[in-house]
């Protein structure tokens, strides 16, 4: 939005902001200048909102719920007007339509607007996109044989339609749930935990790491141990056909060190308010990871209201550099940053 209105920053600063907000991986300009690609971007993201209210107001919703939960989904916020949040209409096509919706909160929005333009085949050009569908089948898969295995199939929708619906709002970080989940087992407890962790597409309204980064790590993981045995090879990563400069991979790789260290930071802080070890380590992860989902003291019917205020404070800031993605918030601190 800032660089969309502020015609100062579409200089060297304003593009530092940009590749900063998009990760530092996927920052291709859509249009000449930056506050051009801004402004296409949030044309898509109120078209998007716009559509979104539309459907949940012609379904069970009133205008408001409509206009707030397309508000929620398409951010990946997951708040919610009710307190039993999507579950309060027992709805499918609500939990349908919100799911749809959801999974385009995570895809690269400079996909979305290559679509819109005519070019549909960037999606299956595209790695991290079919990451991204292949994570979710998968764990989907996994989900569905961990609710038949522990008999918590009620109806069609508890196995078909809820499980999708809770794996697309994980690793979106949007939040947003239709059931107790921990009923499920802590098997998908575990998933859970990965799905944060991934994140979806750089480039969209997601939080968690991003399945971007995933893919580097893992391409240079494995070039490092097929350099084991050929020492003398020389092999770089590639993502979408395209090889990767080492400095990015470098980068990358930094990023996820340090998001791990700030996830295992704030799980210890946490045990200090005494709040038991997996509930601390699952919320710190889930705040920086910016998803919201709480288990055991702050799981449902809790949440985080019993966390003490310090607790909260920590929470807060796990959050915020979660959020902010780390990167952007050391790139405010430096001097070259503000310099034209």
């Amino acid at each position: 939005f800032t660089l969309a209105v502020i015609p100062m920053l579409n200089h060297s600063g304003g593009m530092q902001m940009f590749n900063a907000e998009v990760t530092g991986i996927t920052h291709d300009k859509l249009r000449p200048r930056i506050s051009q690609t801004a402004k296409g971007l949030w044309f898509l993201y109120f078209l998007l909102t716009a559509i979104l209210t539309l459907l949940l107001w012609i379904g069970p919703m009133d205008f408001f719920d409509s206009l707030c939960h397309a508000f929620s989904s398409i951010s990946t916020g997951g708040y919610s007007t009710r307190d039993d949040s999507i579950g309060a209409w027992n709805s499918a096509y609500v939990k349908l339509v919100i799911t749809i919706f959801m999974f385009l909160g995570g895809v690269n929005f400079g996909l979305m607007y290559k679509a819109m333009h005519g070019n549909l085949r960037c999606f299956w050009r595209n790695d991290v996109f079919k990451a991204y569908i292949r994570i979710i089948l998968v764990f989907y898969i996994f989900f569905v044989i961990a609710i038949v295995g522990r008999g918590q199939v009620t109806d069609l929708s508890s196995f078909t339609l809820d499980p999708l619906f809770q794996i697309i709002s994980t690793i979106t970080s949007t939040g947003l749930t239709v059931n107790n989940f921990e009923s499920w087992g802590t098997f998908v407890l575990a998933l859970l935990f990965l799905l944060m962790f991934f994140g979806s597409c750089a480039g969209s309204t997601s939080g968690g790491a991003k399945i971007d980064r995933i893919l580097f790590l893992l391409k240079n993981s494995g070039n490092e141990v097929y350099r084991c045995i050929h020492p003398n090879t020389m092999m770089s990563v590639r993502i979408n056909d395209k090889v990767i400069a080492p400095d990015v991979v470098s980068k990358v790789i930094a990023f996820l060190c340090i998001y791990v260290m700030i996830i295992a930071a704030g799980g210890i802080l946490l045990t200090a308010f005494n709040i038991p070890l997996v509930d601390a380590f699952f919320s710190s992860f889930s705040c920086v990871s910016n998803t919201g989902l709480g288990t055991g003291v702050t799981g449902y019917g809790e949440s985080y209201a019993i966390i003490p205020a310090s607790g909260k404070w920590v929470l807060s800031l796990l959050m915020l550099t979660g959020r902010l993605e780390i990167f952007t918030v050391l790139l405010l601190f430096t001097p070259g940053f503000w310099r034209k």
